[in-house]
């Protein structure tokens, strides 16, 4: 697996960073390996956000994968690249790997010295607006991933989102950072991704990100462009 097919990926809870990556995961311009996709590696969501999943790996204290991923700076190169082959098959190291991880966002700093090769994402929402998305989405009730040991409980949960955004946003002003908005056109200009139709699998997740529902009354109703993505060394 060589450096420059790594993108590590992070957001805080409630960021839609796992809608964002999936959709990330459809594009034609770079050969991503969806094989950590498995279909025990899934959360459906309460119907009332139209069906969308958690699908794929996840990295991090409490997940399936990464347990020490929240001190990534104090592992080995080799160490990591092994934890992050354990989440696919194998039979594609020439193809791009997204790796998710809450916990990046502490040591940007050190990922980008250490992996210059590598490609850094972040996905963002407000504080308020991340939290709220989390807690409503199922908070402690998500099964994948798992959140109850790194997380603890609501006021603990409640305080690391509002510092993962923080940093989030510290580390996109710092780093000058190209940031997106996550919508349709963002996808479909820089990702070739595309659709025909509003019942379109990935439909879903694209108007998800931009808060259009179409089973709501008013499906209009809760737009509002509020998740980005920004990108470094893309």
């Amino acid at each position: 697996m060589d450096d420059d097919k790594l993108i590590f990926w992070t957001g805080a809870p409630g960021s839609k960073w796992s809608a964002a990556s999936y959709v990330l995961s459809h594009t034609s311009k770079i050969n991503i390996d969806i094989s950590d996709q498995t279909p025990e590696r899934c959360y459906i969501h309460p119907k009332k956000f139209g069906g969308i999943r958690h699908v794929g790996s996840y990295f991090g204290p409490g997940f399936e994968f990464g347990h020490k991923f929240h001190e990534i700076n104090t592992l080995t190169k080799n160490n990591i690249k092994e934890e992050i082959n354990k989440a696919f098959d194998g039979t594609h190291p020439e193809k791009f790997k997204i790796i998710r991880c809450h916990q990046f966002i502490y040591n940007l700093d050190w990922i980008r010295d250490n992996f210059p090769e590598s490609k850094i994402a972040i996905v963002w929402r407000k504080p308020e607006v991340s939290w709220n998305g989390w807690i409503t989405a199922g908070g402690f009730d998500i099964t994948h991933p798992n959140y109850k040991e790194y997380y603890k409980d609501e006021q603990t949960a409640k305080t690391l989102i509002y510092e993962e955004v923080y940093l989030g946003a510290k580390w996109i002003f710092d780093n000058n950072m190209d940031v997106n908005i996550a919508c349709n056109n963002h996808f479909k200009q820089r990702w070739g991704i595309t659709f025909k139709s509003e019942e379109e699998h990935i439909a879903t997740y694209i108007r998800s990100l931009e808060g259009f529902f179409r089973n709501n009354p008013d499906p209009y109703k809760k737009i509002k462009y509020d998740t980005i993505i920004a990108y470094y060394n893309f």
